[in-house]
């Protein structure tokens, strides 16, 4: 009887280990599975928004430049009278103050940026170095806790103060592209008629063309606020067989109170007729190569915007400023970099550091 008690006790304690050791295996594989998430890439876009005016043909062969104050202050005159001029050669070069301000600013702001990284990037040398001399029996296993989270404390704000300087230094890039293009382009194949500088209400110069029509077109104030001497249009018209390409040539007030007559030099050859109609379809540009992502990958919490990117397997919640929002997607003015992994359709409820999968 004594033999079968201690059978039963036998057995009861193999049953109690091999439930103690599945309990503890589902625990252990339940602490490591990290989320599976849905990530998408920061890519550079193009934001535009397309406006048709009407356009009527008239014969035209002289060109007038106008001094274009949206650009800056004319800073050079590079054509003389008589001189031969073909389409897209630069005739008027710009300076803009606010451009350059703006470039100043945005230098500082990435000489700070890298100033932090590089404060960080010591940290973290600092603290790879505590970690290489932790003596495990010396020294405490909080104390080697402390130092890992500092460790990737210092890594994840290097990392942050890297791409704030990334970031900055394609902005100056862009600005510094910009600022070399402030210019006026030849409309079109001709000769220099007479180049009168800077007056008030003269043209700068006139040009003899070689065109034979160009359209005009009376335009509200939201157009001519952003369409300037020499960007490209397109043309329709029912008695044309495909679009045709134009050039805005002036932009100036009408008679009529707060409207303004274009005027854009049809580039294709065509058949017109004098006071032909055709549609005028010009191009505003909302943002050029921005940084976006989907809509959905946006996090609106307490007032302010978020998305969450993935840094080496890690979540981190990273607040964004935003600009124009077009065909599901939205511009990011301040926050990421092109091509950074980003998570579609975050949720408030992921902590920052937390592993993750990418899908």
């Amino acid at each position: 009887m004594n033999k079968l008690k201690w059978i039963a006790a036998g057995i009861m304690i193999v049953l109690l280990l091999v439930m103690n050791l599945l309990i503890f295996d589902k625990k252990e594989s339940s602490a490591v599975v990290a989320p599976r998430l849905e990530t998408t890439f920061s890519k550079e876009r193009d934001f535009s928004k397309k406006h048709e005016v009407t356009g009527i043909a008239y014969s035209k062969n002289t060109f007038d430049i106008y001094q274009n104050d949206s650009l800056g202050t004319i800073k050079e005159i590079m054509v003389n009278p008589g001189d031969t001029v073909s389409s897209g050669q630069t005739l008027v070069t710009y300076e803009n103050n606010d451009i350059e301000k703006e470039l100043r600013t945005l230098k500082r702001e990435k000489e700070a940026a890298d100033v932090r990284a590089d404060h960080y990037s010591s940290q973290i040398s600092e603290w790879e170095s505590e970690l290489s001399s932790f003596d495990e029996k010396k020294d405490s296993a909080d104390s080697k806790v402390r130092i890992q989270e500092q460790l990737s404390n210092a890594e994840l704000q290097e990392e942050l103060a890297e791409n704030e300087s990334s970031v900055l230094s394609d902005e100056i890039s862009d600005l510094e592209v910009h600022l070399d293009s402030l210019s006026v382009k030849s409309p079109a194949d001709g000769v220099v008629l007479e180049v009168n500088g800077i007056q008030d209400q003269m043209p700068v110069m006139t040009i003899i063309g070689q065109g034979n029509f160009e359209l005009k077109a009376e335009v509200q104030q939201e157009i001519a606020g952003f369409v300037k001497t020499g960007d490209s249009v397109q043309i329709e018209s029912p008695a044309l067989k495909e679009k045709l390409n134009g050039t805005v040539q002036t932009v100036l007030p009408s008679d009529e109170d707060q409207t303004f007559t274009m005027t854009v030099l049809v580039e294709d050859e065509a058949a017109w007729v004098e006071g032909q109609t055709a549609k005028i379809i010009v191009s505003e540009k909302l943002a050029e190569k921005a940084i976006s992502v989907p809509n959905k990958a946006v996090l609106k919490d307490d007032g302010n915007k978020y998305v969450l990117i993935i840094v080496k397997d890690k979540l981190y919640k990273m607040k964004v400023e935003t600009g124009v929002e077009q065909n599901g997607f939205v511009q990011i003015n301040k926050g990421l970099k092109k091509e950074q992994t980003v998570v579609l359709n975050p949720s408030p409820v992921f902590v920052s550091g937390q592993p993750v999968i990418k899908d």
